[in-house]
This record gives structure tokens, sequence and C-alpha cells, in this order.
């Protein structure tokens, strides 16, 4: 192996998983496993409900955050993705197909 290939497989960047999960809380986003989103979910449905609840992103950081600025947990698979992408660009197809009828 060449040194340009050690190094070229020593700077390789793992593959992202195809589908995760993304918490939104205070603008912010978190991309979290399955197993992680079902763990905050959890805890989001406690009584009485915590104050703070933490959990591990897919990049390895730890988050604590406060339970009540948690605003959407939301599934995002690879199938979901490429549909939004398809949805995207048949709207915008169809917006091109109409007349503007302010130009005129």
């Amino acid at each position: 192996m060449t040194q340009t290939e050690e190094w070229r497989e020593q700077t390789r960047q793992p593959e992202p998983p195809a589908d995760y999960f993304v918490i939104e809380a205070s603008s912010m986003l978190w991309y979290v496993s399955r197993e992680m989103a079902a763990a905050v979910e959890a805890t989001l449905v406690e009584t009485p409900l915590p104050r703070w609840v933490s959990f591990v992103d897919l990049t390895g950081a730890r988050v604590r955050l406060r339970t009540r600025l948690v605003e959407v947990i939301s599934q995002s698979t690879a199938e979901q993705r490429a549909l939004a992408r398809a949805f995207s660009r048949a709207r915008r197809a169809e917006r091109k197909a109409e007349p503007d009828w302010d130009e005129e």
C-alpha cells in the first residue's frame, strides 16, 4: 500500500446511517439513532416530567437539555428523504408549467 493510499484509509470518514431520527430543540438539531430517540420519547412521557433529558447523538456528542425545550422528534429514512426530493421536484415542475399571470 502506498503512502497516499494509507493516508486516504486513515482519513476516510465513516458512512452516515441511512435512517436516523432528528431531535429539534431551541432552533438546534441533533441526529440520533432509533434507540436514542425512543429513550428520549420515554423520558418525555414520564410523570412527573423530568427537568432534563440526556442523550448521545450520532457523532458521539453527549447532549443534556431541558425537557420543556424539546419541540420535535422526527424520523428520517432514506426512502422518506428520496420521496421528499421527488415531491419537491414535481412541485417545481408544476410551478414552471403554470403561466405567470402577474407578468401580463
